[in-house]
């Protein structure tokens, strides 16, 4: 006799992926809500976004070069697939996925389509994440530095 699967093992889960403009080495700041999705059996979704494969030989998903982390999410009844899809369409609402291209709220403005993750995708193949991340820093360092002189120059006029 097998034993029921419960929400951990089938139902929602939510990727969280590395923003591509994140620096290196921050483990918590640059990281945002990747993709949400369901499943009856994550021991087999979760290989098929990262690697690819499956029923239908898809290929890896753009985003899986962000390191990407999946977590469950609480279903009630993670058996009966309407009500995954059902749940699913609430946590695509409430998280706004950046990677999700269906189901997406209108008021989710941070949304990529899909030739545009491509696009990145083939960017940061193009010129490798490490050596992307450091110019996009030394760039946002340098614009808050000449914010703040330029605060602190109109503030001694006064």
């Amino acid at each position: 006799m097998s034993k029921r699967k419960g929400w951990r093992e089938c139902g929602c889960y939510v990727w969280r992926t590395r923003k591509p403009s994140a620096p290196w080495g921050l483990p918590f700041i640059g990281r945002h809500f990747g993709y949400v999705g369901e499943t009856g059996s994550r021991f087999h979704r979760d290989p098929q976004h990262i690697e690819g494969g499956g029923t239908y030989s898809a290929v890896a998903k753009d985003w899986a070069d962000l390191d990407p982390k999946c977590y469950p999410l609480p279903c009630p009844f993670p058996r009966w697939k309407w009500t995954r899809k059902a749940m699913e369409t609430l946590y695509i609402a409430i998280l706004c996925p950046v990677y999700n291209v269906q189901k997406q709220p209108p008021w989710n403005i941070r949304r990529v389509s899909l030739s545009r993750q491509a696009t990145q995708r083939y960017a940061r193949d193009l010129v490798g994440r490490k050596s992307a991340a450091i110019p996009r820093l030394a760039f946002r360092v340098g614009l808050y530095l000449a914010f703040l002189a330029a605060v602190l120059y109109f503030m001694q006029g006064r």
